[in-house]
């Protein structure tokens, strides 16, 4: 079943910052402050995604193996896995666009 905007933003409502699912992970990543990232996107703050490439845990979503660790955790039952690979997909397409970019900028020169 696909979920809309809305039922994901109260899914990640959900998360009570427990850091369970961090505790658990074993790419590190610190998977409430990724959720709260989540939130805000969700609520239409693009910018908001420049904070993957500076979040203070050991790993970003882009580490993540999809293990599910994170998800079997979650004393709420969420499915952060999910969201964890929607970020990963976004950290990497924001890193693309960023390297074309300079490479653009590069080859002007």
């Amino acid at each position: 079943m696909k979920k809309d905007a809305a039922t994901i933003k109260k899914l990640v409502a959900l998360c009570a910052g427990c850091g369970k699912c961090h505790q658990i992970c074993p790419a590190k990543i610190d998977v409430p402050k990724a959720m709260k990232i989540y939130a805000e996107y969700l609520a239409g703050d693009m910018q908001t995604l420049q904070k993957l490439n500076t979040m203070k845990s050991e790993g970003s979503p882009l580490d993540c193996i999809e293990c599910g660790a994170c998800s079997s955790g979650c004393p709420n039952g969420i499915d952060a896995k999910k969201q964890i690979r929607e970020l990963a997909m976004m950290q990497s397409c924001q890193k693309l666009f960023s390297s074309e970019k300079d490479l653009q900028k590069e080859m002007k020169r």
